[in-house]
């Protein structure tokens, strides 16, 4: 897609999130686009299993499920590329390190090119390619491809990781709102998550500040389990129940 359809896209999803259900006029003159241009985008979102569209309206399809990562790129995107590179800052030349997933570590990946002589490990597949085009030696742990999130889940991936000692993991969040630890929407993602985590030495969540209020239904650790947490910044009644961190930045 186009940069401007991207972050048309984005917007119409942040709508949607916000109201659940809009009439299709008013999202069009919301948007300040053209009827032809705004049917094109559903149509496309829809398609993709975000949104439904129903006698002049759009509602959410499902706000638990995960948007696809092209989606995600484009949701506050300035906020999480600040995170990812602070976060890096944490990485030595030298380790071998887990990166996930997310769209808050892609966004932020350019920076690592400052580090030298890593060896990645991830299920990414983007961020797999990215960081080998950095010459980066990378440990891709395959296994099952789950479409939206392009990365590898399942037993494969997870008996990859189990075969190494990774000195620092950077993972992401759906959201912890209401929680007592980090969470996922999508249940394929426990396990794995779990075996890393069990096979690291420094563990350090990167999240924007929206996930402060974002809930998912599926939690994989507890706040406690995590050395460092970077994120935006937020009032600090919010960061009241990570207390148990051993480090905040917020960047």
């Amino acid at each position: 897609m186009s940069k401007k359809k991207d972050l048309r896209q984005a917007r119409i999803r942040q709508i949607l999130l916000e109201e659940s259900r809009i009439r299709i006029t008013d999202l069009a003159k919301r948007l300040e686009v053209t009827p032809e241009t705004l049917r094109s985008d559903l149509n496309e979102m829809e398609a993709h299993s975000l949104l439904i569209r129903e006698h002049g309206y759009a509602r959410i399809h499902n706000p638990m499920q995960e948007t696809p990562l092209f989606f995600r790129n484009q949701e506050n995107a300035e906020a999480k590329k600040r995170v990812a590179i602070q976060a890096f800052n944490e990485i030595k030349d030298g380790q071998v390190v887990f990166l996930d997933s997310g769209s808050t570590v892609l966004l932020g990946l350019p920076a690592l090119q400052m580090k030298k002589s890593l060896t990645i490990v991830t299920n990414s597949l983007p961020l797999a390619q990215q960081c080998a085009a950095y010459h980066f030696d990378i440990l891709f742990a395959g296994g099952m491809i789950y479409n939206a999130g392009l990365r590898a889940y399942g037993h494969f991936a997870i008996e990859v990781v189990d075969h190494v000692h990774i000195d620092t993991a950077i993972m992401g969040t759906d959201g912890f709102k209401n929680c007592d630890g980090f969470t996922s929407t999508n249940i394929n993602e426990l396990g794995f998550k779990r075996h890393v985590m069990n096979q690291s030495s420094k563990m350090i969540m990167v999240t924007d500040a929206s996930k402060f209020e974002d809930a998912a239904p599926f939690s994989f650790c507890k706040f406690r389990e995590f050395d460092v947490l970077v994120t935006n910044p937020v009032p600090k009644e919010k960061l009241k129940p990570l207390r148990d961190i051993k480090k905040i930045i917020q960047v």
